[in-house]
C-alpha cells in the first residue's frame, strides 16, 4: 500500500506522468533507502528506527511519532516510504522500547506518558538534537508527522515551538483553547468525519482558530473515514481517505520545507 502512495505522490506533487512514475520506480529510480536502529537519547537509552536515503546526501529530516500502539512496522514503513522519497525520518519511541498488542496494553502505556509530560518532552527534544546533529541532515528543515497519539504529540512539538517548520498531525488530540503564543510551525491536520473520538464540530472549531494564527494552516475532514483511517492494519482503514491525505501530506511538506 505505501508504494501506491509513492507513485501517486510523485505523479501530484511533481507533476511526472503516472507512466513515467512506474517506470522509474520499477527500475528503482527512488531512493534506495539504509534503514537501522539508533540510540538518539544517550542519557536515557532511547532508540529509535532511522530511515535515509543511501548514499552521500543533505536532506530535510522528519520526526516520525508512533500511534498509542507503540513503535511497530506500520510506522516503520511509513519511515521507509517517506525515506524512498528523499527526507531522513527518524522513528521516536515515547514507550522506551514496549508496544502494544491490545488496547489495554496501549491505554496503560500511553497513559503512563501523559504523567510525566516532562519525559516524553525531552525525549522529542533529543529526537530534533539528533537529526540536527545528523550530516546528511538540512538542520533548519525538519518537521514532525504523528498518528493518533502521535498525532497529539507532534501537535505540541508545533505548538511549543520545538524546532520543526511544520507539522502533520493525523487524527491527534488538540484544544482550540490552548495557548499558541510560542507557535511558528505550520499545522496540517487529516481528520475523519466519522471519527468517534474526536468529533467534527470540534476540527472545525479547530480550523477556525487556526486561521486566526498567522500562515498557511490546513485542516481537512475526510468523509466516510474514522479514526485510525490511515494505518493498513488497522479495522478502520480508508484506501480512498488514506492516499489523499497522503498525498497532502507530502505536498505539504515540500512547500513548507
Amino acid at each position: 500500500m505505501m508504494r501506491k502512495y509513492i507513485i501517486l505522490s510523485l505523479v501530484l506533487v511533481f507533476g511526472l506522468s503516472f507512466g513515467t512514475v512506474l517506470a522509474q520506480y520499477a527500475n528503482g529510480q527512488t531512493f534506495k533507502v539504509h534503514t537501522e536502529t539508533v540510540t538518539y537519547d544517550h542519557e536515557n537509552g532511547v532508540k529509535g528506527y532511522l530511515a535515509r536515503p543511501d548514499g552521500r546526501g543533505s536532506y530535510p529530516g522528519l520526526i516520525l511519532i508512533h500511534e498509542w500502539w507503540g513503535l511497530n512496522d506500520n510506522i516503520r514503513e511509513f519511515a521507509q516510504s517517506f525515506a524512498e522519497l528523499g527526507y531522513v525520518a527518524l522513528a521516536v519511541d515515547l514507550y522506551n522500547g514496549q508496544s502494544a498488542n491490545t488496547p489495554d496494553e496501549a491505554r496503560n502505556l500511553s497513559t503512563g506518558v501523559r504523567n510525566n509530560l516532562p519525559a516524553a518532552f525531552e525525549n522529542l527534544t533529543h529526537a530534533v538534537e539528533y537529526l540536527r546533529n545528523s550530516p546528511d541532515v538540512e538542520g533548519d528543515r525538519l518537521a514532525a508527522v504523528g498518528w493518533c497519539f502521535g498525532g497529539g504529540w507532534s501537535y505540541e512539538m508545533a505548538r511549543n515551538d520545538m524546532g520543526v517548520r511544520a507539522s502533520v498531525m493525523y487524527y491527534g488530540r488538540f484544544s482550540p483553547d490552548d495557548d499558541f503564543s510560542m507557535m511558528r510551525a505550520l499545522i496540517l491536520g487529516n481528520f475523519g468525519e466519522e471519527d468517534r473520538s474526536i468529533s467534527v464540530d470540534s476540527v472545525r472549531e479547530f480550523q477556525a482558530t487556526l486561521k486566526t494564527l498567522n500562515g498557511d494552516h490546513e485542516v481537512y475532514i475526510y468523509p466516510n473515514a474514522g479514526h485510525a483511517f490511515a494505518n493498513s492494519d488497522s479495522a478502520s482503514y480508508n484506501a480512498e481517505a488514506a492516499e489523499l491525505a497522503w498525498r497532502r501530506t507530502l505536498s505539504f511538506l515540500e512547500k513548507h520545507l
